[in-house]
């Protein structure tokens, strides 16, 4: 790992260990896996999670991604939801020159991958997809641009009126209430939220119109999963978990900062609430890997 991190100076690499091809930012953490005789299943239980957007959205029309990585949710949907219209956004050369090393295929009349920064690119472009799927890491972790109020917004508009964005987030549960918070305000409080299966990923869904609710226990079309993706799916719904919006008006009168540190002292009432589910939901769980090779491990 020291001779790939000398060698690669700071970009993104692929290291392969057993069945397993994982891109590395660093060594810190693992932020792509593929098992390379199964290129299109996810290895992730986070992007398990995101796809638990297939409860309210079965058969999207326009799938739009923000982050590429090694193309897991790309390349699932590809094989589940094949009329479906895929566009990523990523603004990472290097990490789309490793497309060919994770199996992901080449653009074609329903899938698109643009070299772009995410927040110019929604702020630039009148969209209207169905689902949007944000999922922007970098080597520090979460991108700062991509988690403001101002992008939040641009998400909110590039939705179609039953639209559904979907963000994967991590980090000190002091910057995922903020997150959370600011999410509500934008998008009215119809944001749901659950932890992913097998990390402390917290995975957020925030609906562009009130009246569509995240339905847990809605079944999805047989024909659209095998039955083992159908079950966890479904388990994963009805483990889903929202809050009201209080009367007292909006949570933050003020954008988060490009540090992450949200304006607490502007937060109203409901922050204990929002806290209390957060603290709820990333208790230690003995059950979850301590380690990258731990997880590895359990893969092979």
């Amino acid at each position: 790992m020291g001779a790939l991190l000398k060698l690669h100076q700071g970009r993104p690499f692929v290291f392969d260990d057993g069945k397993l091809r994982l891109m590395y930012f660093n060594e810190k953490s693992v932020q792509s896996a593929m098992k390379r005789d199964a290129p299109d299943e996810l290895q992730c239980g986070y992007t398990l999670a995101m796809m638990a957007f297939l409860l309210a959205q079965p058969a999207p029309a326009h799938i739009l991604m923000v982050g590429l990585g090694g193309g897991s949710l790309l390349k699932f949907c590809r094989r589940h939801l094949p009329a479906s219209r895929i566009t990523v956004l990523e603004i990472d050369a290097d990490v789309i020159a490793l497309r060919q090393q994770f199996l992901i295929p080449p653009d074609d009349a329903l899938l698109q991958i643009i070299h772009c920064d995410a927040t110019a690119y929604l702020a630039a472009h009148a969209l209207q997809v169905d689902v949007l799927l944000l999922d922007g890491f970098d080597g520090g972790g979460m991108v700062a641009e991509l988690s403001t109020a101002r992008f939040y917004a641009d998400c909110h508009a590039a939705l179609a009126p039953s639209g559904v964005l979907v963000c994967n987030m991590w980090g000190r549960r002091r910057l995922l209430v903020g997150l959370l918070a600011e999410l509500r305000q934008q998008f009215d409080a119809s944001v749901h939220w659950c932890r992913s299966p097998d990390s402390y990923n917290l995975i957020v869904f925030a609906f562009r119109s009130a009246a569509a609710l995240f339905p847990p226990a809605q079944a999805l079309p047989q024909r659209l999963l095998d039955e083992v993706l159908l079950e966890n799916l479904t388990a994963l719904g009805g483990r889903m978990r929202t809050l009201p919006m209080p009367s007292a008006g909006p949570l933050l009168d003020l954008p988060l900062d490009a540090s992450f540190d949200p304006p607490f002292d502007r937060l109203k009432p409901d922050l204990p609430a929002l806290t209390l589910e957060i603290d709820l939901l990333m208790t230690t769980d003995a059950s979850l890997p301590l380690t990258d090779a731990e997880w590895s491990a359990a893969r092979q």
